[in-house]
Formats: structure tokens, C-alpha cells, sequence
């Protein structure tokens, strides 16, 4: 029992510092541990933002005409372009015709 007295001091000192050792490993852990959830909420967050953003731009994209469409589009407004051009040359000799009309009016009115 002597010899017990004798090493039970060293041995609770060693027992506490051991306690302290791992506590701090502990702890340090922790804190470890708090700043990666921290990191991965913030990334959680921002996955979310992205998705959302996704979703907008892909619901734009989605009522944007495809490439037939544009296509067709293209096609349209240049008919649209011809059958103007030939209205613009077709009207011509009715412009000089109203303008003749009205300089024989003037004319007219004068003489």
C-alpha cells in the first residue's frame, strides 16, 4: 500500500495531463468542425443562389425561338423586304403622276 501512496500523486498528474491533452485535442476539434459547417453552409447557400439563377436563365432560354424558328423568321422578313422593294418601285409612277396632277392644278388655280 506504500508503494501505492507513493505512485498515486505522479499517477493522477499524468491522468490530468492526459485529461488536458485530450480535452484540448478536443477542442480543437471543435473548433475545426464549427468552421468547416460554417464553410458548408455558406456553400450551400450559394448552391442554392446558382440553382435559382439556373432555374431563371432556363426558363428565358425556354421561350427564346429555336433555330428553326429564327429560321422561319428570317425567311418572313425577307419575303417581307422583296414584296416592299416591289411595292416602292411600283408605287414610283403614281408619285410622279400625283405630282404632275397637282402641278397642272397649281396651274390651273393660276391661269
Amino acid at each position: 500500500m506504500e508503494e501505492l501512496r507513493a505512485w498515486l500523486p505522479p499517477l493522477i498528474a499524468a491522468a490530468a495531463l492526459l485529461w488536458t491533452l485530450v480535452s484540448a485535442a478536443r477542442g480543437a476539434r471543435r473548433s475545426e468542425v464549427d468552421e468547416l459547417s460554417t464553410k458548408i453552409d455558406v456553400l450551400n447557400t450559394a448552391q442554392a443562389e446558382v440553382k435559382s439563377r439556373l432555374a431563371t436563365a432556363e426558363m428565358a432560354i425556354r421561350h427564346l425561338p429555336d433555330k428553326d424558328s429564327s429560321h422561319r423568321l428570317e425567311m418572313a422578313i425577307a419575303r417581307l423586304e422583296g414584296r416592299m422593294e416591289t411595292m416602292d418601285e411600283r408605287l414610283k409612277p403614281v408619285a410622279i403622276m400625283a405630282a404632275r396632277v397637282q402641278e397642272r392644278m397649281f396651274e390651273e388655280q393660276r391661269g
